[in-house]
């Protein structure tokens, strides 16, 4: 029984995620330097930042929405399936808070756009200057992302790895972060969706098993 219990469990955490319409990436890893308390994200700013990824269940188009809770963004870095290539992707504002990046930029062939020390990426915006309109706490950013066979799943890669550091799913660098005048380097590392999924199999099968035996 508890090998049948466990092999419908696998099948739930494996099917499970085909049918997810969202990705959500919590940048809630400073790598630049863990033990600087200039480089903490202000009281209750945890995560610093949100990406949510959403094809509404069909292929071809995302909805990308970036939340800032922290403080000013100056780059944000993304990933993409290593089997696409980011240069054929069309990615275009479609509103926010936030200001507009002044440029986005994509890796034809593959992962080139270097994220400080993190390894390098498939998407990168460039967001406004210091001294000019930041995109800043509390402030959101909405693009529209369209390509063939493209999913909210085709953003769960990690970077190419340049050194110890990373790899990550996403990058994001953050300025005046404590006294106005360092800045922080923030990652996405989320737990892996089918860990999650699998306990939540266990817990449900596990659930149902007690109330068949009442």
């Amino acid at each position: 029984m508890i090998k049948r219990l466990i092999a419908l469990a696998v099948t739930f955490a494996f099917t499970v995620p085909a049918m997810a319409a969202t990705l959500q990436l919590d940048f809630d890893y400073d790598f630049s330097d863990v033990n600087d308390i200039d480089s903490n994200p202000p009281s209750g700013a945890s995560p610093w930042a949100t990406a949510v990824f959403d094809d509404g269940g069909s292929t071809g188009s995302v909805t990308l929405t970036i939340t800032n809770f922290a403080n000013e963004v100056s780059g944000l870095w993304f990933n993409l399936d290593e089997t696409m290539d980011s240069s054929l992707l069309s990615i275009t504002a479609a509103g926010g808070t936030g200001p507009a990046a002044n440029n986005i930029y994509t890796a034809a062939g593959g992962e080139n756009l270097k994220a400080d020390g993190s390894g390098y990426y498939d998407i990168a915006f460039d967001l406004p200057p210091p001294g000019g309109d930041r995109f800043d706490a509390g402030e959101t950013l909405i693009y529209n992302i369209t390509g063939a066979g493209l999913l909210a799943s085709s953003f769960n890669f990690y970077s190419v790895n340049e050194t110890t550091t990373g790899p990550y799913l996403a990058a994001a660098k953050f300025q005046s972060t404590g006294d106005g005048e360092q800045s922080a380097w923030v990652a996405a590392v989320p737990v892996p969706a089918a860990v999650w999924l699998f306990g939540s199999a266990l817990a449900g099968l596990g659930f149902a098993r007690r109330r068949k035996m009442a």
